[in-house]
């Protein structure tokens, strides 16, 4: 039976205080605050979706201060976000948990996924992988001082070929540990974040453990989201690069599954659908993502450089989107940028791909 609106709120998941299973996944670079904002600003207003930041170093939080930090950033009253912790020494998680309490996030998740060279030098990210009881007895440290829910994100392998027996083992030692929740991103190390992801291996997963099991991968519509608890029978899906095409995919998704709010300021709007009017919004959204950052940011190379890597994720999914990319490039102000995106708006439609290859 296909689930509805309804049916998500009493998902396993519910019982962590979860109502809406869809989360908007940490991505280095993306998942600063003006784009949890911007998610927002599309997201139905009786709808608490989690979003992630990016993964935030443990080493560095400590020393870090929290206003003026540009990672560390939230919006005013941000609720309903989770910051990814990446490291595996408590004399630096225990502070760090510490510092950003005050922010109240709703959750701590911990990065067990990431195959970035860097991190996996100080024995981090995906290398966590390798040694199960290490991971779990940083899962125990992070449960010793959070008083908030505590998550992992992980990758479904840690070499060339998956594992199932290895992974469940795995998961279920983090669980053992105390981890309320596991996200799965649904390719091994190897593939990074290209090629097609195994979501049955998400399923398999969660039908042997008893707390929840995100997947993660490959996720590029709202139908792919649903699809995944429709078919596949996942706890959740957690959207991650296409997000940066379609800010509106939450919307999009609770549209699917009946749910008749809308953001605020979208009264009586359908979220955006076909190819032309996904390409229309994704202008007007790069101009609402500008102006957040101004709010939040005064640095304006900062600005520049992250409005670029953000076009430059997001803008693979239309027509014109390697020439809208180049416009970010060519603009060496803030409002030179403005002005170059207006223009586009007005001379260029830009239709958007329901679907491409992730690279």
């Amino acid at each position: 039976m296909d689930i509805s609106f309804s049916h998500v709120r009493h998902s396993r998941v519910s019982k962590l205080g979860i109502d809406f299973p869809f989360f908007i996944a940490p991505m280095v670079g993306l998942s600063h605050v003006a784009f949890r904002e911007l998610i927002k600003s599309y997201t139905p207003h009786n709808l608490n979706a989690l979003k992630f930041t990016e993964m935030l170093s443990t080493r560095k939080i400590p020393n870090e201060k929290l206003e003026t930090t540009n990672e560390l950033k939230t919006a005013f009253n941000e609720s309903f976000f989770i910051p990814q912790l990446l490291g595996n020494e408590e004399k630096f998680i225990a502070p760090s948990i510490e510092k950003l309490m005050a922010k109240k996030p709703w959750g701590f998740d911990i990065n067990m996924g990431c195959p970035v060279s860097h991190t996996l030098k100080h024995n981090w990210g995906v290398r966590l992988m390798g040694d199960k009881e290490y991971a779990a007895q940083i899962v125990r440290i992070v449960k010793k001082h959070s008083p908030v829910p505590v998550s992992v994100k992980l990758r479904g392998g840690i070499s060339e070929e998956e594992n199932f027996e290895y992974l469940l083992s795995f998961a279920d030692s983090l669980q053992n540990a105390g981890a309320d929740f596991l996200t799965i991103h649904a390719r091994t190390r190897a593939q990074k974040h290209s090629g097609e992801a195994n979501w049955k291996l998400v399923t398999q997963v969660r039908n042997a453990i008893e707390i929840p099991v995100i997947a993660n991968g490959d996720i590029q519509t709202a139908q792919d989201a649903v699809t995944l608890l429709n078919d596949f029978g996942v706890d959740g899906a957690m959207i991650a690069r296409a997000a940066t095409a379609r800010p509106w995919i939450l919307w999009q998704i609770s549209e699917l599954l009946g749910n008749k709010e809308t953001p605020l300021g979208f009264e009586r709007l359908k979220a955006p659908q076909s190819p032309e009017e996904e390409g229309a919004e994704y202008v007007r959204a790069c101009l609402k993502l500008i102006q957040i950052f101004c709010d939040y940011f005064q640095d304006e190379e900062y600005i520049l450089e992250k409005f670029r890597f953000f076009t430059a994720t997001g803008a693979r999914w239309f027509q014109f989107g390697h020439h809208f990319w180049r416009l970010s490039m060519r603009s060496r102000t803030v409002a030179e940028l403005r002005e170059r995106i207006f223009e586009f708006s007005i001379n260029c439609e830009n239709p958007m791909s329901n679907r491409i290859k992730m690279i």
